[in-house]
């Protein structure tokens, strides 16, 4: 059903064309009304109308006037003018405007109801347009998804040696693909190394900030040039410029290598600057389709062993050759400063180590991966030793991947640091706690004698109540109402065997007021009561 505006200054006019029309007949399932230019915009504001019918003249703003603020407006309807003078200059601004129609007043209703028809029929046309170019777009837009799919398939295929790379089987492959490339194609792959985040990222923001990598490396890479950005099937995002001298000269739309790293150098900024990512650009060479799969992997392993140089250009053609192998540091000093949580001077000896490390240019990931397993020999060695869980140090296991940990020389030393910072935080958390618990032991053993609460054996430890007894419980493996009672009972036997003091006198200086709570608790220690006790062993003593 359509929706239909009356918008006249005299309301039995409003009442005449309500009348006059069979606007149900026609379609209409709602009629609304306005009186004045300013009512009708209102009601435009807050209603989609499809069919206006409008006199001209009226006070406060003419339907001219009004039929301009809903061009202003974009509102798509039909207006269909009346009026009660011929005049030229109005029915030419009306067709100016875009009205459909102009009929004088007094109207006949009949001309008016074939005229709303009408109106009615463009509308529809125009509803039924607008639906099939969305309908246009979605399929569009699908066909463009698709279309990246299949591009990112081909080189999916190319780099992991699923496609044997001849000169067919790459003409078959383009074509299936809809690529616009022939086998003639040169490619120049340039791998963007991710390093590392500004912050932590779940995986759904990762896989936002790498499409973002991947937007603004088209932006400032290829810049308008032939090519295409890619992730493969690892995350490891690709640039790949083209060049086909099918259709020209061969090299002729080829980036000089000085371009390309100035280029380079401006998105790594670029990302650093709003995307709060460090990374590198590992820039092969010009090779045909059928090379591309090495070179890509001889990328892949360029960066693995990058572990020196950060936010750096770094180019294929100009790999050092391969050199002496880099010595490590031995760790047996690491190991008794981090069992006595010597924080401080391990901070030092790493930045030392990181430091010579970071002027060998001999250094590689393998180099990195040594390093990080003595490093957890080590801390685990000290973990065991002291008798701790590993788990219970790193409870998500996050700070023991390794592939995070080598990633770079950087992404080690933080690592290192943190294991540190964690460790010796750990033991020396275990030692304050132990030296509390020791602490409140011989406050009890001093005042055996006292009426001892938990309150007043916390505010001398300086913590909360409830705290000290969990901690009790962990550290002496016995509550500290148990250890309380067990001390006293071990008090009260030494007086059974060496004074005369009668067991009800005993009872009464450890504040036993009940004499038989006094003797169970004994005798649950010791086998007997207290008289059992005295008779048995006092004579002996």
């Amino acid at each position: 059903m359509y929706n239909l505006l009356l918008v006249d200054d005299e309301w039995f006019a409003i009442e005449g064309l309500k009348s006059g029309v069979d606007w149900d007949k026609l379609g209409f399932g709602a009629i609304y009304e306005a009186h004045n230019a300013e009512q009708a915009k209102q009601i435009l504001r807050q209603t989609p109308i499809d069919v206006m019918v409008c006199d001209i003249e009226m006070p406060g703003g003419s339907g001219i006037s009004l039929m301009e603020w809903v061009k202003e407006q974009q509102l798509e309807m039909e207006t269909i003018f009346l009026t009660c003078h011929a005049d030229f200059k109005y029915a030419q601004r009306a067709v100016h405007l875009g009205s459909f129609d102009y009929l004088l007043k007094p109207v006949d209703y009949r001309e008016l109801q074939d005229t709303a028809h009408s109106a009615l029929d463009k509308v529809a046309a125009a509803q039924d347009a607008k639906k099939r170019s969305e309908a246009y777009e979605q399929v569009y837009a699908k066909w463009e998804k698709s279309k990246d799919l299949l591009y990112e398939r081909f080189w999916q295929d190319l780099f992991w040696q699923r496609l044997i790379p001849t000169r067919d089987n790459i003409e078959r492959a383009l074509s299936a693909s809809l690529m616009p490339l022939s086998a003639d194609t040169r490619v120049l792959p340039i791998l963007i190394g991710v390093e590392q985040w500004g912050k932590a990222l779940n995986t759904r923001d990762e896989e936002m900030m790498e499409f973002a990598l991947r937007n603004t490396a088209d932006e400032l890479l290829l810049a308008g040039m032939p090519g295409q950005v890619l992730q493969d099937g690892s995350g490891v995002q690709f640039a790949l410029f083209f060049d086909d001298p099918s259709g020209g000269e061969a090299g002729k739309g080829r980036l000089h290598y000085d371009e390309i790293k100035k280029r380079c150098t401006r998105y790594i900024e670029a990302c650093a600057t709003y995307l709060y990512c460090t990374l590198s650009c590992y820039i092969g060479d010009w090779v045909p389709l059928n090379e591309v799969s090495r070179l890509y992997n001889a990328l892949i392993q360029m960066e693995h062993h990058n572990v020196t140089r950060s936010q750096a250009v770094l180019f294929f053609k100009e790999q050092p050759a391969e050199a002496r192998e880099t010595s490590l540091p031995a760790l047996f000093q690491w190991s008794e400063l981090l069992e006595h949580a010597k924080r401080d001077e391990l901070l030092a000896l790493s930045d030392e180590v990181f430091a010579n490390l970071r002027s060998d240019a001999n250094v590689t990931s393998e180099t990195l991966r040594a390093f990080y397993h003595a490093l957890l020999q080590t801390v685990y060695y000290v973990l065991h030793k002291r008798g701790i869980s590993v788990g219970t140090v790193f409870p998500d296991g996050s700070m023991l991947d390794e592939a995070s940990a080598i990633r770079s020389l950087h992404s080690l030393q933080e690592r290192t640091q943190r294991m540190i910072d964690t460790v010796t935080m750990h033991l020396s958390l275990l030692d304050t706690e132990s030296s509390v618990v020791d602490k409140v032991k011989r406050y009890i053993i001093d005042r055996l004698f006292d009426d001892l609460s938990r309150e007043e054996l916390a505010a001398f430890a300086h913590i909360n109540s409830a705290y000290l007894s969990r901690l009790f419980k962990k550290e002496a493996g016995v509550s500290l109402t148990d250890y309380i009672v067990e001390e006293r009972m071990k008090k009260a036997k030494e007086m059974l065997l060496y004074t005369e003091e009668s067991v009800s006198n005993i009872a009464k200086a450890f504040h036993y007021t009940n004499f038989s709570h006094f003797s169970k608790l004994f005798r649950k220690y010791y086998g007997m009561n207290p008289q059992e006790y005295r008779r048995q062993f006092a004579k002996e003593n």
